[in-house]
Formats: C-alpha cells, sequence, structure tokens
C-alpha cells in the first residue's frame, strides 16, 4: 500500500465501537464508516502500482473494500447483494479522474414498465435470483473485529428506475394504480434480501439506500411516502429489529417535511447522507441527535474540491460538534467517488484518528 496509507495507525478493530453511537451511548472513539468507496480509489489505495480496478458490486470488489478499510481504521463495511432488475438505463462518458470508460444513467424519462400488463409482464427477481455472493466473500476474508452492514438500494429509488423518473410521476395522477402495484413488488424483493442479511452472523446492520428529495425538497408528496413508502420502510426496520440489528437509512436530498414519520413512525436508528448547501450535519443533529444516530457528513464538494487543511479543519469542526452526543459516526457527507482525489480521503481519515487520539 502506499506509504501514507501504511503510515496509519495499526489495525485493532471492533465493530461493537460502530454499535455503540447507533445505540446513541458514549463511546472512546468516533468510529468511520463509508457508504462507498469507488473500487478504482479503492485500487489506488490498495497499490503503489497502477492495477485494474474490480467491476463495482462484484464479489472482487467487496473483498477489495475489506482489505482497504481494514488497513484504513473501519469497524464495518457496507456489501450489497446484486439484485437483478432489469432497467432501461442510458450510457455516457465518465468524465471522472480515474476513468477511461463510460457509466450507466438512469432514464429520467421512460423504463421498462410502461402499465400494468407491462408490471404483470416483468421478470421479478426471486430470492434464488439474487446474487449474495459479495456477502459471503466478503465474510469469509473479515480480519478479526470486523463485521459486515448489508445494503440495499431504494422502494422509491427502482420504482422510478423501472417506471421511469418522469413517468412514475405522471403515473401518480393517471396511474396510481400502477405506482402502487410497481412500488410493493419492488418492497416484496427487497424485503427478501433483508431477510437473507438479516440472517447472517456477518452483517450487523441493515441499510437501505432510497433517495427521496433533491435540494428543493421531496420527489413526491409526503401523502405518497407515508402511505404507500414507508411502509416497507418499517417491515425493514421490524426485520432489523427483531434480529438485534439497528436499521439505516440512507438519503439525498431535502427530507425534513418527512423526518418525524420516519423517526417517530419507521423507527430508522440512523439517518445517512448530508449536504452543506441542503442541510450541513451539525444542523440536522441539533434536531434529531436525541432521537438517532447521525452518519457521515464532510461534504463530497469539499473532499472533491478543497485543499487538505481545508478537509482537516471542517471534520474537526464536525466532530467538536457531535462526537459529545455519543451519536456519530464520521464519514462523507455520500460517499467517496472516483473524483475525489485519494489525498483528500486519507486527509479526512488521518483528521478523524488525531481527533480519537487526543479524546
Amino acid at each position: 500500500m502506499p506509504p501514507r496509507v501504511e503510515a496509519l495507525a495499526p489495525p485493532a478493530r471492533d465493530y461493537g465501537r460502530f454499535l455503540t453511537p447507533l445505540a446513541r451511548r458514549n463511546h472512546d472513539r468516533v468510529p468511520a464508516l463509508e457508504l462507498a468507496v469507488d473500487p478504482r480509489v479503492v485500487a489506488e489505495l490498495l497499490h503503489d502500482d497502477a492495477r485494474a480496478a474490480a467491476q463495482p458490486g462484484s464479489a472482487d470488489a467487496a473483498r477489495d473494500a475489506v482489505r482497504l478499510l481494514h488497513r484504513l481504521g473501519y469497524d464495518v463495511v457496507k456489501v450489497s447483494a446484486r439484485i437483478p432488475f432489469e432497467l432501461s438505463l442510458l450510457r455516457g462518458r465518465d468524465a471522472s479522474r480515474l476513468s477511461d470508460s463510460e457509466r450507466d444513467w438512469q432514464n429520467a424519462h421512460t423504463g421498462c414498465i410502461g402499465d400494468l400488463a407491462d408490471a404483470e409482464r416483468y421478470a421479478w427477481p426471486r430470492v434464488a435470483d439474487i446474487d449474495f455472493s459479495p456477502l459471503e466473500v466478503a465474510a469469509r476474508v473479515l480480519p478479526e473485529g470486523m463485521r459486515l452492514v448489508g445494503f440495499c438500494g431504494g422502494v422509491l429509488e427502482y420504482a422510478t428506475y423501472l417506471v421511469g423518473l418522469e413517468r412514475f410521476m405522471l403515473a401518480l395522477y393517471d396511474a396510481p394504480q400502477l405506482a402502487r402495484a410497481v412500488v410493493d413488488r419492488v418492497g416484496a424483493v427487497l424485503l427478501a434480501a433483508f431477510e437473507q442479511y438479516a440472517q447472517m452472523d456477518a452483517v450487523v446492520a441493515l441499510w437501505l439506500g432510497d433517495d427521496l428529495g433533491s435540494k428543493g425538497g421531496l420527489l413526491v408528496s409526503p401523502d405518497f411516502l407515508v402511505q404507500h413508502i414507508f411502509p416497507w420502510y418499517t417491515r425493514f426496520a421490524e426485520l432489523a429489529h427483531a434480529h438485534g440489528k439497528p436499521f439505516i437509512l440512507h438519503s439525498c436530498g431535502r427530507v425534513d417535511a418527512v423526518m418525524p414519520a420516519l423517526v417517530h413512525d419507521v423507527g430508522i436508528d440512523a439517518k445517512h447522507s448530508f449536504e452543506d448547501t441542503i442541510v450541513p450535519v451539525e444542523a440536522f443533529a441539533a434536531d434529531w441527535a436525541d432521537h438517532i444516530a447521525v452518519l457521515g457528513g464532510v461534504d463530497v464538494n469539499l473532499l472533491t474540491q478543497g485543499s487538505e487543511l481545508a478537509i482537516a479543519n471542517r471534520v474537526q469542526a464536525i466532530l467538536t460538534a457531535l462526537a459529545p452526543s455519543g451519536a456519530y459516526a464520521c464519514g462523507s457527507g455520500n460517499s467517496i467517488p472516483s473524483y475525489v482525489p485519494a489525498q483528500n480521503y486519507l486527509a479526512m481519515l488521518e483528521a478523524l484518528a488525531r481527533f480519537n487520539a487526543a479524546c
């Protein structure tokens, strides 16, 4: 590994330290958590020489993530099963710094499902179709003290991928039966995946990623979320809690209008994804850290374009404000995509290590 990675303190992992803030109890250090580190960044930090990155979502990518995050100081690694939803995606050039290839984009206009007949014909994935090998491989190579967090993409997200975001929003008014039918079929598939996660000893938490909003507000009405999306969240949370595992929600965008429902009705244990231009993590924590854990919050734009000093100062400010609550885990506001410079990612982790060493 590069010298800067090797210079970090030797690994001494304890997944219990990750679970402690989710239970909102004081702990001896603030744990680190990431939704994802792009496999190209992982490859860059694992090797001094340039080697090909693992395919995103593959078992090899999960194995590499465990190896790197163990060395970087993480107690848990988020891993996803591969759910074979057939999606109508677009492809375009990936202009990020580590890529010379293309990437997929959601087709915002149309998708594979246009009406109820399409929904009936669609090949909805069964449990037997889901590829759990990334979790199985990651579990086999986990160093002592580390565990996994099982992740699934979201009910609303997959529904809009399948129908098309624009057509789905129109269907809320013109064809509500279609919108509800797709949501419920998606929810059932995700529940089946979460049921498998919940039974895995290596998995200590369940994590749902469902982007509900944009900078301006929710993508759909609060009533639709409460009536049709959140009942699935509640089932996921109840499943997690029945197995003694916390339930985490990742959602981008401005979601303050439905936070009371998410906390008090759904029963989420933690919220992830914060952007300074929407709600800085400290402001969110002031309202909700007495009820749920707060995860991440180091703005991705800062990690992408800021100096290492600016990143270190921002991490220190967040930790000073939130560590005393006992309900905080440190990380990016979203994830570490390929366009975040590796040295900036390390600057965030080094600032966290310095803070913990001083406590």
